[in-house]
């Protein structure tokens, strides 16, 4: 840089029409920003061998040096160049460089932290207003803001406090609805309630991960109903936690599917299709929506019970049929769904006295399912065939035990020794083997290793 005439307005005429000058002075300028400072040394990868002759002429040739076996890198003596300009008596380095290249100088390290500061104390007062996993979401906020970290501060840091704080409060009002929310709603039902519009929480956006892996993980026993399914995927453990506090994309597909002499009514309207089917030898399929606002208002069974898997579902009712026997089966699916939920319910509030039982795989998560169940029920909910001299009767049968389900079985017994179903964790941990439900089936009820299973959507 020609240093005998104003060196601002000679860097000004050359960043009019050279390229590569301007991509070298924006370089040290970006680093100036970022340190709030003129840096006594950094290094540069110029993009070309004009680049690399543009900061030499910016800088001198003694300020540029080529870096060994780094292509084009160069490291730039700022602080040689920077002593060369004042003995002439005119103004630094930093202050040819901004004023040649039209811009302020910067401090972006302090104004991160002082924006994140104003941003923490938005989040805290807010916190203030909320109760629940709301409250907490907004403290980890403030606290994450305050350290200029994460996807809210990214958000602040674009678009600015006014939107943070309207992020923040429909979050935390999604949240907060969600957590003490008793009734099934649609999701999109739930997001106008909650933010104005139907789209406000829709699957798979920033809002609801944001709001879904909040409550994962700061509502009591969620993170554990959900992983009671088994599934490793984000979005539908997110998917499972939404439907565990009755909120749904839609109601349609949560159905149950049933077995067994029982009538319901609703609106003064009799619907027996379950006992219809039953006494066709079917099974029948309701959908939550059915049985919101019914009551059972006839039934005829020794017992009441859900079965985890449907191969056994199947076998089951068979067994019942050639047995002559009068219970009422429902098919839980895994992690019973609201609609299996709501209708033991139903069953429970019209025959208190009828023992009802769950059967699920003799593992950890059978075990999970059934403590949920009672859970979410209300009702003392016993196992059947799913104890230690069952075990033992089907031991022959039995798969081998991971390693890793090993070490899950005593976490979950240090947490929660002494729930139904802790005597069978201790034996399957002692055996290190667990039991499929179909298998302990084949041999309690005598059914062949390989069924002919019936169609059972009707």
């Amino acid at each position: 840089m020609n240093v005998t005439h104003d060196p601002i307005e000679n860097l000004r005429d050359l960043l009019a029409h050279d390229k590569a000058m301007r991509d070298v002075v924006d370089a040290i300028l970006n680093r100036c920003d970022r340190a709030g400072t003129l840096p006594a040394r950094m290094t540069i990868r110029c993009q070309s061998a004009e680049e690399r002759q543009a900061a030499i002429r910016l800088l001198s040739a003694a300020a540029v040096h080529p870096i060994a076996g780094g292509d084009q890198a160069v490291w730039l003596d700022l602080a040689r160049a920077d002593a060369r300009l004042r003995e002439t008596g005119g103004p630094g380095l930093s202050e040819v460089l901004y004023a040649a290249a039209g811009m302020q100088p910067r401090n972006l390290r302090e104004e991160a932290k002082s924006l994140g500061a104003h941003a923490a104390r938005l989040g805290f007062t807010l916190a203030e207003g909320h109760r629940g996993a709301a409250a907490g979401f907004l403290q980890e906020a403030a606290q994450r803001l305050a350290a200029c970290r994460g996807e809210l501060f990214e958000l602040v840091r674009s678009q600015g406090l006014a939107q943070l704080e309207r992020e923040l409060d429909f979050t935390a009002r999604c949240i907060e609805l969600a957590e003490f929310n008793e009734k099934p709603v649609r999701l999109a039902n739930f997001a106008r309630r909650t933010t104005g519009s139907s789209k406000g929480l829709r699957a798979g956006d920033r809002r609801y991960i944001r709001v879904a892996d909040a409550l994962l993980a700061r509502v009591p026993g969620l993170a554990g109903r959900v992983a009671a399914e088994g599934w490793a995927d984000h979005q539908d453990r997110r998917r499972i936690a939404l439907e565990c506090l009755n909120i749904f994309r839609n109601e349609t597909p949560i159905d149950v599917l049933c077995w067994g002499r029982f009538v319901l009514e609703k609106q003064g309207r009799r619907l027996d299709a379950p006992a219809l089917h039953h006494d066709l030898g079917e099974p029948c399929r309701l959908l939550l929506l059915h049985l919101r606002d019914a009551r059972v208002s006839e039934l005829r069974a020794e017992k009441i019970i859900s079965i985890e898997n449907e191969t056994t579902f199947n076998d089951y009712t068979d067994w019942l049929q050639a047995a002559g026997r009068d219970e009422i089966v429902l098919l839980s699916e895994g992690q019973a769904n609201w609609a299996v939920v709501r209708l033991l319910r139903l069953l429970a509030e019209k025959a208190p006295s009828i023992p009802i039982e769950h059967w699920g795989d003799m593992d950890r998560f059978g075990v999970l399912i059934l403590r949920s169940l009672r859970r979410r029920t209300g009702l003392n909910i016993e196992p059947r065939w799913m104890d230690v001299s069952t075990f033992e009767r089907c031991a022959t049968l039995a798969l081998p035990l991971p390693d890793s389900e090993c070490d899950e079985i005593d976490r979950l017994l240090a947490a929660s020794d002494g729930q139904v179903g802790s005597d069978l964790l201790r034996t399957l941990r002692q055996s290190r083997q667990w039991l499929e439900q179909e298998a302990v089936a084949e041999e309690v009820l005598g059914v062949k290793p390989v069924s002919d299973h019936r169609q059972t959507r009707v």
